[in-house]
């Protein structure tokens, strides 16, 4: 099953996400909550990647099964620019599209999962329940041809 492009999730302000600014080649970055202490502190870098993966060509959307109006509210509060996404409704479809959704919680897992322009699954990072995933794993997992010079 492909998964379900970016406009097809709710964007954190509550609207549809607007497709025209999706890049070819993209982390989805899945949550499994915006608020929950892990998460939290994952947002505090997610900006600082997508602005080392940029020079690549590579995007970085933040997703998440919690409401639009939930992922707002974290936006709001940490300042993040990384567009948050919202996996809430058909729910979960995004992070069973690409094996990224625990049954047992009703939540994405916290992994990542790099997609290229054809939506092939290039490479994922997942990190337990209660870990953090590293900024510098998501470069380095980067494909050679991709490369952002700031391995």
């Amino acid at each position: 099953m492909a998964p379900p492009s970016p406009d097809a999730l709710g964007a954190g302000h509550g609207a549809p996400h607007d497709g025209g600014s999706v890049p070819t080649r993209c982390w989805l970055f899945f949550l499994p909550g915006a608020f929950t202490p892990v998460c939290t502190a994952e947002l505090g870098w997610v900006d600082e990647l997508a602005e080392r993966l940029a020079p690549a060509g590579v995007g970085l959307r933040v997703v998440s099964c919690d409401s639009a109006a939930v992922l707002r509210k974290a936006a709001d509060e940490t300042g993040i620019r990384t567009p948050l996404l919202s996996d809430f409704w058909p729910h979960g479809a995004a992070a069973r599209a690409v094996g990224a959704f625990n049954e047992a919680t009703g939540r994405a897992r916290r992994s990542s999962v790099l997609m290229d322009a054809v939506g092939t699954v290039r490479a994922r990072i997942h990190a337990a329940a209660g870990d953090e995933r590293r900024l510098q794993d998501h470069l380095d997992a980067l494909p050679g041809e991709w490369s952002t010079g700031s391995r």
